[in-house]
């Protein structure tokens, strides 16, 4: 076409005059456009052939009319993972599963020689290095002389495909193998078999039995024969029943389907059913599986009392350190009201509002000590416990602050043997107790103490220890908690009372409490049939001591020396120094434990050492040993927040944040010698 470009192929050749030197050039021009053309056109359908082959998921290969491979596709390499090229010729023989290989050269062979289409499946070595199932097919083309020009052939993965078909074929064969064997024995097998197999009608109506159904129900067959099998469904699994006899109706095969039936005395088993419809009647095999589903239930509860038991453990964890803080607070605020009023400072007006504040300080305290009992950081001094004097002695403060529309009730078994407890905080926990009660009952009514000797010998809610505990029981007769509440009945802060009318800690410190003396706690309750809370606490082979009340030391003025003092705390070292100092010591603070010890090694001659215990670096008992290597005789007093023992050796005198001038004098008067005799 005029104006269209064309290719054209152009010698050039000199040609010599007489000279010898070249005088003409002679030219031959060709057009190849055509050529060019056609090249093109195979350029772009090998391009076309290699995106079509190298996007499909089959391996493609070819081979010369001999079977000399000479062409992989993309996806080959991909799928094996070796070089290109490296498999060409019959370098492909390593790719196969050495048990495969035989049989595919065989086959491959056969078709070389035949030209019939080849086809196999055989093993191929994976990228992963694994073999895979692959189906292997080849066609040959011949020219049109009929003589094969090539062989095109493509490998597909059909792994899954066939480990599928083996397990068919497997089960296939263990199916007829079953059936054959049940075949020849089913008349031992159904007599035998502690299997329930069952012939029943979609009328509900039983039309053939074996004799384990006898065992399993307690009925003989005659009388089960003659009964609904609907009207032996529990009622609750009714709704489940009708949509497997639905599924049946339907020709479905059912398996796994648990339902209760009722048993001869009026309890009712679990069993598991495979059921198969086969015309108007279907078959059932049944297994009582009563016993795994008592099991899995207690597993359930055994996970779900670990992860409460987790949950309570990081609560208090943050309890117990929440309580610590609030302690440090509270020591310069319970020291210097407390300093105030026995200074008698201000106005009568004023003095009252001082003695509000510190009776309001002191309840922090208490509340201070249930978080740390339910934290189970509270030390506990557990003796020897008359529970039933205890309870005796109570009975009347219980009484006043229950009122007058609450009847209390003790009874008490006698000769009861002392618990191992610790009489502060146990008689706390009873007014917990009594309290929470009082509030389940605001239109009034009865609650009743009472305690009695009890032995553990296996399993127990509480999960006790085998022994003899001292049972405190209270129940009211209130309003009761639902399942809901009686879940999270220990959990702390946890409150049905409402805002600004209960901590939430009562019945997490009983538990806390409980938990630390080697005890237990259980409730019992259900709305509208009150609430009983047992006690569980361990006999206690010592002997009641009698009560000893130790007198406040007497607060002297007289110089009784230094005391160094160590806190991290700036307003608890005010707070403890002024205090200190009321006591005749003159005082030397410091604001950590090394900081004390360089005072120490630098000359000072301290003659007590009051010292907090959980600290940035050394705490104080490790300053309180490095301090009596220095000075043996040295008096020490370690001081905690926490009021836990861990880390504090037996011998180190304690005494617990927040404390008064009264309690330090008196843990000093045990440590030092009184100047005035």
């Amino acid at each position: 076409m005029k104006g269209t470009p064309r290719w054209w192929d152009v010698a050039v050749t000199p040609i010599n005059g007489l000279n010898g030197k070249p005088e003409k050039l002679l030219s031959v021009s060709r057009d190849v456009t055509s050529a060019r053309k056609a090249q093109a056109a195979l350029r772009a359908s090998e391009a076309r052939f290699e995106a079509i082959a190298n996007s499909i998921d089959q391996m493609i290969w070819s081979t010369k009319p001999d079977g000399y491979h000479d062409y992989f596709n993309q996806r080959w390499y991909d799928y094996t993972g070796v070089p290109q090229g490296s498999t060409d010729g019959e370098a492909w023989n390593g790719m196969f599963h050495p048990e495969d290989m035989e049989r595919a050269w065989s086959l491959w062979r056969h078709s070389l020689a035949t030209g019939e289409p080849y086809h196999v499946e055989y093993r191929l070595r994976h990228s992963s290095g694994h073999h895979r199932w692959v189906i292997g097919r080849a066609q040959c083309v011949r020219d049109e002389r009929g003589q094969i020009a090539r062989w095109f052939g493509t490998c597909t993965d059909i792994h899954e495909i066939v480990e599928a078909r083996d397990v068919l074929n497997r089960s296939r064969e263990e199916l007829e193998r079953a059936v054959t064997e049940r075949t020849a024995e089913r008349n031992r097998v159904w007599e035998m078999s502690h299997d329930l197999f069952a012939i029943m009608g979609f009328d509900g109506h039983l039309k053939a039995i074996n004799p384990a159904w006898e065992t399993t129900f307690g009925r003989d067959e005659a009388t089960l024969l003659s009964l609904s099998f609907r009207e032996q469904v529990h009622p609750g699994d009714h709704g489940a029943v009708h949509a497997m006899m639905e599924r049946l109706l339907r020709g479905e095969t059912v398996e796994r389907f648990e339902d209760r039936i009722r048993h001869a005395d009026g309890g009712w088993r679990w069993i598991s059913w495979t059921l198969v419809p086969e015309g108007n009647v279907f078959y059932a095999v049944g297994r009582d599986v009563t016993v795994e589903r008592e099991r899995q239930a207690e597993l359930e509860a055994a996970q779900e009392a670990l992860r409460q038991s987790q949950k309570m453990e990081a609560m208090g964890s943050l309890t117990g350190g929440v309580a610590h803080d609030f302690n440090n607070l509270l020591t310069p605020i319970i020291g210097s009201l407390d300093m105030l009023v026995r200074k008698g400072v201000g106005t009568e007006r004023e003095r009252r509002l001082i003695d509000g504040a510190l009776q309001s300080a002191e309840r922090a305290k208490t509340l201070v000590q249930r978080l740390l009992a339910f934290a189970r950081r509270q030390p506990l001094q557990p003796t020897a416990v008359d529970v039933a004097r205890l309870v005796d002695g109570m009975a009347g403060l219980i009484g006043s602050t229950l009122g007058p529309t609450i009847d209390v009730r003790v009874d008490l078994a006698a000769d009861l043997p002392p618990a191992s407890a610790d009489l502060n905080q146990l008689e706390m926990a009873l007014l917990n107790l009594a309290v929470n009660a009082r509030d389940a009952m605001p239109n009034g009514g009865t609650l009743t103490i009472c305690a009695r000797r009890e032995s553990v010998e296996g399993r127990h809610p509480a999960k006790l220890k085998p022994g003899h505990y001292i049972l405190l029981c209270v129940a009211d007769t209130g309003v009761g908690m639902d399942h809901e509440t009686l879940a999270r009945a220990v959990e702390p802060f946890f409150s049905t009372k409402g805002i600004g009318r209960g901590t939430g800690l009562g019945l997490s410190m009983v538990h806390g409490l409980a938990a630390q003396l080697g005890g237990g706690l259980t409730i019992d309750s259900a709305p509208g049939r009150g609430t009983k809370i047992e006690l569980w606490l361990p006999c206690s082979a010592a002997v009641v001591g009698e009560d000893e009340i130790a007198a406040p030391a007497r607060v002297t003025h007289a110089n009784r020396g230094t005391a160094l003092l160590v806190d991290d705390e700036e307003l608890v070292r005010m707070s403890t120094a002024d205090m200190l100092i009321d006591l005749g010591f003159e005082v030397v603070e410091a604001d950590s434990a090394e900081e004390a010890l360089h005072l120490i090694k630098g000359g000072i001659d301290p003659d007590l050492l009051v010292t907090d215990h959980l600290m940035p670096g050394m705490n104080g008992a490790d300053l309180a040993r490095e301090a009596r290597a220095l000075k043996p005789a040295l008096p020490v007093l370690v001081v905690s927040g926490y009021a836990e023992v861990e880390g504090i050796a037996p011998e180190w005198p304690r005494l617990t944040k927040p404390f008064r001038s009264a309690e330090l004098a008196t843990s000093v008067a045990a440590l030092t010698p009184s100047s005035d005799g």
